[in-house]
């Protein structure tokens, strides 16, 4: 008997945390991966607000005149409003990435539910936003997202990433994204080092590649565009 309860319990798990994530990202069903085949690109940033890497990043964007999407985390937005009252002003899209950077597949329905909803009204009542946007924290989910979420969020990954959590070389970071576009792309970038996995001052190689990244991606023929825009 035994035996047929775990294997229960692994087709269990399985439906409720692999296969929203199979369906998601290899099938590519439900969630927005890119945009309008169009010679456009997203520049999105997710794990921020983050006080010593973010208005620095906003200063870099500003210079340049590029409009960014970033997915934010609930806590950090309410502990850091100025740079999400910044984002705002200097007409950058603010979304939902999740209360905290929890690993969803493995969340409870509940904890699931309050990842997108509690950032989603925090964003609201305090910044007067209403997010339609919401990537999971690690781009992953669970049945309980897939069902609940879609009901009030578009479901957004992206298309191109490029381990820029990592330090890397001089320049690596900017290649892999300028060898990487195509009408429609959405770019990842992370603008604070503090989740599991990230090193040490990454975000610097990301804050330093905005002036050439914009340049390039111009001179390929392409402009900058924010989700709301597309969608």
């Amino acid at each position: 008997m035994w035996r047929w309860m775990v294997v229960a319990a692994f087709v269990l798990l399985c439906l409720y945390a692999l296969v929203p994530n199979l369906l998601t990202r290899l099938c590519r069903l439900w969630a927005l991966r890119t945009g309008p085949v169009r010679r456009e690109v997203a520049l999105t940033f997710d794990d921020g607000p983050d006080a010593k890497y973010t208005g620095r990043l906003l200063d870099a964007l500003k210079a340049v005149g590029v409009r960014a999407t970033f997915f934010v985390v609930g806590q950090k937005a309410l502990a850091h409003p100025d740079l999400i009252r910044r984002m705002i002003a200097e007409g950058h899209q603010v979304e939902v990435h999740g209360w905290t950077h929890a690993f969803v597949p493995l969340l409870p329905p509940g904890r699931t539910l309050r990842q997108f909803r509690r950032t989603t009204d925090a964003l609201g009542r305090t910044f007067c936003l209403r997010p339609r946007f919401y990537r999971p924290t690690w781009g992953a989910l669970n049945a309980v997202t897939l069902c609940a979420a879609l009901r009030t969020h578009r479901l957004v990954t992206w298309s191109i990433m490029v381990g820029d959590w990592r330090v890397q070389p001089p320049g690596q970071v900017l290649q892999r994204v300028v060898e990487r576009l195509h009408p429609g792309a959405i770019i990842v970038l992370h603008d604070s080092d503090e989740t599991l996995g990230a090193e040490a001052g990454a975000p610097e190689q990301v804050i330093a590649l905005i002036p050439e990244l914009a340049r390039r991606v111009r001179a390929s023929g392409y402009s900058f565009r924010t989700l709301d825009e597309w969608y």
